[in-house]
């Protein structure tokens, strides 16, 4: 019977035990859950925070846009109730050159001599779609050079009218300009065997700018008479740019067609320049130009690189009517330290091109001439340069004795806005 009881409690001693280790199990995961638990109210708490700081933040932004836009608007606004004045919307730009020329024609005694350039200009934005510009520059008694040779026992220098023109756009691609204007030519490789840089012809064109196309329609007042027939000159120009993996492509076309130019004496001063004339001193042949021209532009070493070719033929002429350019040109004078330099052959029959529009420096102005033109530039500071031309030439290059022409101009130039 003792053993019995014996038993019996030591059972319910061991019972007691195992049950009191089972509640200590469970206090102690009750405490581990709530602690994960107070760690997850304490990452929502922090969580709303940082939210809260990003939606004030994102207020704040909100808030100075809407305050910016606001700003802009009332500018807008006190803009449209005080229009721009006119002397807002003119832009002043110009530039001066001073060149020292040698000239060697063989025959004749050397002639060296200082000459200047001064230009002034002004455009005007009269609306969104139209300027209008106007220059002035020395070199009034030539139509191909603004050049005033320092002579004359310092008499004033002559300085006129250069350019007087407007330009309206009528649409994106189209533009009408009437006027004395800026010569909207494209030149290849900037040879002046057909249009010198500084001639400013004078009427309407037509020009056109449309997804790599460029060209014009011209109508130009050369001479006008009072009983007779006017001199005019009416063309056109097209030019395709195509883009290449390393450059691009521009090739074209002009036609020039000048009307009651046969019979009549040259234009502007009556001298030929080398063109056909009879016993009279009027021209012999009318002159219709077709021109082609190829030119090539790329980058090498970091600079712009172009070679270029272009031929000219008058199709009213018989003999002497045609001419041709080539060369190839190299960097750029863009600012201190840049430099560029450029080589250039021509060949100019007689009555290839008019020789009053022509080069005038080139053979000593006008056709039927033939040879080298090297040119260089260095930029000295901000809007200063020097620059250099030499022509090797050859004058009267068809006749039995042709005559060597050098030519050497050193200049000094500033522009300025």
């Amino acid at each position: 019977m003792n053993k019995k009881i014996l038993v019996a409690s030591l059972l319910l001693s061991m019972g007691g035990s195992a049950f009191a280790d089972h509640k200590k199990d469970e206090i102690a995961l009750l405490k581990e859950q709530l602690k994960l638990l107070s760690a997850k109210i304490e990452k929502l708490e922090q969580d709303a925070e940082k939210n809260q700081v990003a939606t004030e933040a994102l207020v704040a932004k909100k808030q100075a846009e809407t305050a910016a836009m606001v700003e802009t608007k009332v500018a807008e606004v006190k803009a449209d109730e005080q229009p721009e004045s006119w002397a807002d919307r003119i832009k002043f730009s110009g530039d001066f050159r001073y060149r020292e020329e040698y000239i060697d024609e063989r025959g004749k005694e050397a002639r060296n001599r200082h000459r200047i350039r001064l230009r002034l200009a002004a455009k005007t934005q009269v609306n969104d779609r139209l300027d209008v510009n106007f220059r002035l520059a020395t070199g009034v008694d030539d139509p191909a050079s603004g050049n005033q040779t320092l002579d004359g026992g310092f008499n004033t220098k002559d300085f006129g009218l250069d350019r007087a023109y407007f330009n309206y756009m009528l649409t994106d691609a189209l533009t009408l300009t009437a006027g004395k204007m800026s010569n909207p030519a494209y030149k290849a490789g900037k040879n002046q065997m057909i249009w010198d840089n500084d001639v400013n012809p004078e009427g309407i064109a037509l020009q056109l700018d449309s997804n790599g196309w460029k060209g014009n329609l011209v109508g130009y007042a050369v001479e006008e008479f009072s009983g007779d027939d006017d001199i005019l000159m009416f063309g056109g120009q097209l030019n395709k740019t195509f883009d290449l993996d390393a450059g691009s492509l521009i090739a074209g076309v002009s036609y020039y067609d000048y009307d009651n130019l046969q019979g009549n004496f040259p234009a502007y001063d009556g001298k030929p320049r080398s063109n056909s004339v009879d016993a009279t001193g009027r021209l012999v042949n009318d002159y219709n130009l077709f021109e082609g021209s190829l030119e090539y532009k790329t980058k090498l070493n970091d600079k712009p690189f172009s070679v270029f070719g272009s031929y000219v033929e008058n199709l009213e002429a018989d003999t002497a009517e045609s001419g041709y350019a080539f060369g190839a040109g190299y960097g750029k004078v863009s600012g201190p330290g840049t430099w560029n330099m450029s080589y250039t052959f021509m060949d100019i029959d007689a009555d290839a091109v008019v020789g009053v529009f022509n080069d005038s420096n080139f053979g000593g102005g006008g056709p039927d001439s033939k040879g080298h033109l090297l040119r260089a530039g260095y930029g000295l500071y901000k809007n200063t340069s020097l620059a250099m031309a030499y022509f090797s030439n050859e004058r009267k290059k068809d006749s039995d004795n042709p005559v060597d022409y050098d030519r050497l101009q050193l200049d000094f130039i500033l522009k300025f806005k």
